[in-house]
């Protein structure tokens, strides 16, 4: 249940059945060797704006039913329901991004930096300027690449840094981490492969649920004016296809579904159904396939 403060509440109930109709609405995300579906059974069309003012306070989320005020009551964990869904969104875009241009190739590197010592880095600005400085340094160093930074505190607000580096050019990247250390000099590194995992994007993007958890624990020291990522010229977006669930189904009938769930979004009692949401992913990089 979300509750806004003297705004009205929305339920979410999960559904025992995934059957959507054939004619409602798909939102479809091919990323590689992952397709990420969205179905709505109401409350979304092309012709429709994304979001549709109630009143002075609050507005609909046509895409998924949710209504979410300018200003929402903080819950649990120190997060607001709309600020909650906000990050989920960014979160979920930063994932598509990831697995569409990271997919385990000997060409992609996953790089930590860290600030050791009893240097206890707060000050998100002057992490962004000391990252622009290293990627210079490693330009410099190893030529142009591409790269995804992700910017992350720990429990206790102190920052790191995580960039997913490729090389389009060139079939193997390596770097050596006592040189890479050397080049960030303001703490510890660490260089890792991205091979053998089928979901990179999974593994940066844990959404937020009930106000705990890891990244629960930690959003409140992300600032809404600061991005949660960054990224080079050369990092592609995926597309978004809008379709009709029947269509969808004929696209995705070769391909393997790994995850499947229903919602039921309902406002002010359980008997106004405001829309029905079903989410699925395939992975064709599972199972064999």
């Amino acid at each position: 249940m979300s509750d806004y403060g003297t705004g009205r509440k929305t339920y979410v109930r999960e559904l025992d059945t995934v059957n959507p109709s054939s004619d409602a609405m798909a939102a479809v995300c091919i990323t590689n060797d992952i397709i990420e579906v969205k179905v709505y059974e109401r409350g979304f069309h092309k012709d429709i704006g994304r979001f549709r003012k109630i009143d002075k306070t609050r507005y609909l989320d046509v895409e998924t039913g949710e209504i979410v005020l300018f200003q929402s009551k903080t819950g649990r964990g120190g997060i607001s329901s709309s600020d909650r869904y906000n990050w989920n969104r960014a979160f979920e875009r930063l994932r598509r991004i990831i697995n569409y241009n990271f997919t385990g190739s000997s060409n992609e590197l996953h790089i930590i930096l860290t600030y050791g010592g009893n240097l206890h880095m707060t000050d998100r600005g002057i992490v962004s300027n000391d990252f622009k400085n290293f990627w210079k340094r490693i330009k410099y160093h190893y030529g142009t690449m591409e790269y995804i930074v992700m910017y992350e505190p720990d429990c206790k607000g102190r920052w790191h840094i995580h960039v997913l580096v490729k090389n389009k050019n060139a079939d193997t990247l390596f770097i050596d981490n006592r040189s890479l250390q050397d080049i960030w000099s303001h703490g510890f590194t660490k260089v890792r492969r991205t091979t053998g995992n089928d979901n990179i994007g999974a593994y940066f993007t844990v959404l937020l649920g009930s106000g705990r958890g890891r990244k629960a624990s930690r959003i409140q020291y992300y600032q809404k004016h600061k991005k949660l990522y960054t990224k080079s010229r050369g990092i592609l977006i995926p597309p978004l296809y809008r379709m009709t669930y029947s269509e969808a189904e004929k696209l995705l009938a070769e391909h393997n579904k790994v995850y499947e769930k229903g919602y039921s979004v309902l406002l002010e009692n359980e008997n106004i159904e405001v829309n029905r949401i079903y989410i699925m992913q395939y992975n064709d990089r599972r199972n064999g396939k």
